[in-house]
């Protein structure tokens, strides 16, 4: 891993590199969406339409009429099936309200499987980053070497992770829709989200920041493929996923991140009992106060996840991620 040190900041090309992530995850979104998750949606989800019914009215008409012999035959049926539509608007008028109900769920669901796709790959490709750069060195496996050597030594590896983490968050700041129920509970985790990266980078906690950053990126894509498997309607697969999801959500983020607080806590007192970064204390515990409304949050959002846990074991079906409910 190339070394940083402490001289990693570049105040003027930084900002241009943020700028410059949150513009590749949008180009990004917008390549997958139409060459990749569209393509693949409109496969998996054929919505029912007027030409196929008419195919299929025909063909069933066309099999009566060569069953029966002579153009007297064909005629007299063609004569009793418009006799029969206009004595019957009614059941005509039942049968297209129902194909445009059925239209709509079709695109509905489309529409968040495209989402989901989309949140699957994001959440997977910075994971799998993520990984990477912590298990390149063994650092991670002692909590008193995370603010050894104040400001944390810092790689080209852990830059590129930290550029990356924030162009994905801001884009998705930028991406929320105030139509989610969630809406106010993802601009408060995602505002704490980019304030912790910022104030980590800024004054040398990157250590813990990409820490932190992995534990909140590992859950959420196996997540999304349980949301895409219940799009599908594979139910079996999105109950193990959602089971699994649950699982590593609760360790992840209910048991592992208040443990890292605890550990910034305890090893971010200098000798003279200050906290870093010295003659900045306001900043150190602004960090810390950020990192607690986010296990507050990560707390709330266990909670609903074992409810819906508890109702997947009486119900024996998932219905979704409960964090994220859009209204159609």
């Amino acid at each position: 891993m190339g070394l940083l040190t402490g001289d990693y900041i570049d105040w003027q090309l930084d900002p241009v590199m943020v700028f410059m992530w949150t513009c590749a995850w949008a180009v990004a979104h917008v390549v997958m969406y139409r060459l990749v998750i569209m393509p693949l949606a409109d496969r998996c989800f054929v919505a029912p339409t007027a030409l196929h019914q008419a195919t299929a009215i025909a063909a069933n008409s066309a099999k009566e009429v060569n069953k029966q012999d002579g153009k007297d035959a064909r005629l007299k049926q063609r004569k009793n099936t418009a006799k029969q539509a206009d004595s019957d608007p009614i059941q005509s008028t039942d049968d297209q309200t129902k194909h445009a109900a059925a239209v709509k769920t079709m695109a509905s669901m489309k529409k968040k499987f495209a989402k989901a796709a989309w949140k699957c790959f994001v959440y997977s490709v910075s994971t799998l980053i993520g990984l990477y750069v912590l298990f390149s060195d063994t650092w991670w496996m002692h909590p008193a070497l995370w603010m050894l050597d104040y400001p944390d030594p810092t790689s080209v590896e852990m830059k590129l992770y930290y550029m990356i983490g924030f162009g994905n968050y801001m884009y998705q700041t930028l991406s929320l829709r105030t139509s989610e129920t969630d809406f106010a509970a993802m601009v408060v985790h995602h505002s704490s989200t980019i304030a912790v990266i910022t104030a980590s980078y800024i004054f040398g906690f990157t250590r813990v920041g990409i820490i932190i950053l992995l534990l909140h990126d590992c859950s959420d894509p196996i997540m999304e493929y349980a949301k895409c498997s219940l799009y599908l309607k594979k139910q079996q697969r999105a109950d193990s996923f959602f089971t699994l999801f649950a699982v590593v959500f609760i360790v992840t983020r209910n048991i592992l991140f208040p443990y890292v607080i605890r550990c910034a806590h305890v090893h971010s007192i200098l000798e003279d009992g200050t906290r870093m970064p010295r003659g900045s204390e306001f900043w150190g515990n602004f960090c810390l106060g950020c990192l607690w409304v986010l296990a507050a949050l990560n707390f709330y959002w266990g909670f609903l996840i074992v409810k819906i846990a508890v109702k997947t074991a009486i119900t024996g079906e998932v219905e979704g991620d409960i964090r994220e409910q859009d209204d159609d």
